[in-house]
């Protein structure tokens, strides 16, 4: 069993979460084919894999680089099809032009070439851009660990085989401090200097890890009457 791809750790809502993305927007990629879909999960069931995770993160580069969903859901269930590739979104065999994804030819002794996944056009020009600097890669060219976007200045990684595969915030001094056990000590209203001595973090650090957890109260603002505008 390889816990990147057959144990399912995290729910749709935690995906959408980790990676700042709208629960609505996963919804819509997961139904578009784009992604390897589990089956309709019951609300906050946990069905999705570290390798679902790590296809969701790359999903929302592509998108950010500007590749029409349309291509990248065509090329994706081409590669599920035709080459039974599974999470192919989460292979470092791909790359993109900008346009639409391209799978790399290997061939000994030559340098690497690139063939167009919706028609298998080869010999390519033009810029390539391939992987993420967020995925750490293995040997046999799937993910081991990603960095999450969504935390800002501070490092927070899921590496599956690492703390359950739950996001991780390592210490100076080498300790794995679980990202959960730090929100759940700012909800219980310990101040943020407090969590940081006990895990050997800045302060700092400690509201990066919180910010994307805990929302600031929504501001109600009184509506104008009349008495209001200035005659």
């Amino acid at each position: 069993m390889d816990p990147r791809f057959d144990v399912p750790t995290y729910t749709r809502a935690e995906v959408a979460l980790h990676l700042g993305l709208p629960l609505t927007t996963l919804g819509a990629w997961l139904r578009s084919g784009a992604l390897e879909a589990p089956t309709a999960p019951a609300r906050g069931e946990v069905t999705i894999t570290f390798a679902g995770l790590v296809e969701t993160h790359m999903l929302r580069e592509l998108r950010q680089a500007g590749l029409p969903l349309q291509a990248i859901e065509d090329a994706a269930v081409t590669l599920r099809s035709k080459l039974d590739r599974h999470h192919p979104l989460a292979w470092q065999g791909l790359a993109h032009d900008g346009r639409d994804l391209l799978i790399e030819l290997a061939a000994d002794g030559q340098d690497p070439a690139w063939e167009r996944i919706r028609d298998s056009q080869g010999g390519l020009p033009g810029l390539v851009r391939r992987g993420s600097e967020a995925v750490t890669w293995a040997p046999d060219g799937y993910p081991s660990s990603l960095r999450l976007v969504a935390y800002t200045d501070v490092a927070v990684q899921i590496d599956p085989l690492r703390a359950e595969g739950r996001p991780i915030v390592e210490t100076p001094d080498g300790r794995e401090i679980r990202v959960e056990d730090v929100v759940d000590q700012a909800r219980a209203g310990t101040p943020y200097r407090t969590i940081a001595g006990r895990n050997g973090l800045e302060a700092t650090e400690i509201e990066a890890l919180v910010r994307p957890h805990i929302r600031p109260p929504t501001v109600h603002r009184r509506r104008k009457s009349t008495d209001d505008v200035l005659l």
